[in-house]
């Protein structure tokens, strides 16, 4: 029987080549981090501006099947969204001027609440 020649080389990875790997790996994953808060963000924003047009259209739907005499301005505050998970609430300001006898101009401003996390209602600049 011949002797089989085995190489002493392995197929492995050193330990700083793995360290290498992972410091590259955590400044890119701390690098990407911000764009993961920034689209949070970005998606919660949308869905308060979502919300506040659907306010809109359904108080100009409401001021649109009331009569021409009882169009006055008024300011009321309505909240949307599931109880469970928190509701959103918005406060609606409907300005009506009589421009002539036939005629008026109406304006809605629809202001969003800023709401935290837990639903509830705080002081803060986002949504």
């Amino acid at each position: 029987m011949t002797p089989v020649n085995v190489s002493k080389a392995e197929g492995g990875f050193t330990i700083i080549e793995t360290s290498v790997a992972l410091v590259l790996m955590m400044i890119v994953s701390v690098g990407l981090a911000p764009l993961f808060v920034y689209a949070t963000r970005y998606n919660s924003a949308a869905a308060i501006r979502a919300g506040a047009l659907a306010i809109a259209q359904i108080k100009l739907e409401q001021l649109r099947a009331t009569s021409f005499d009882s169009c006055v301005s008024s300011t009321e505050t309505l909240s949307v969204g599931d109880p469970t998970t928190g509701l959103q609430t918005y406060t609606v300001e409907m300005t009506v001027v009589n421009t002539t006898t036939t005629l008026k101009d109406v304006t809605l401003v629809v202001t969003p609440h800023v709401r935290s996390t837990t639903g509830g209602q705080y002081g803060g600049t986002s949504g």
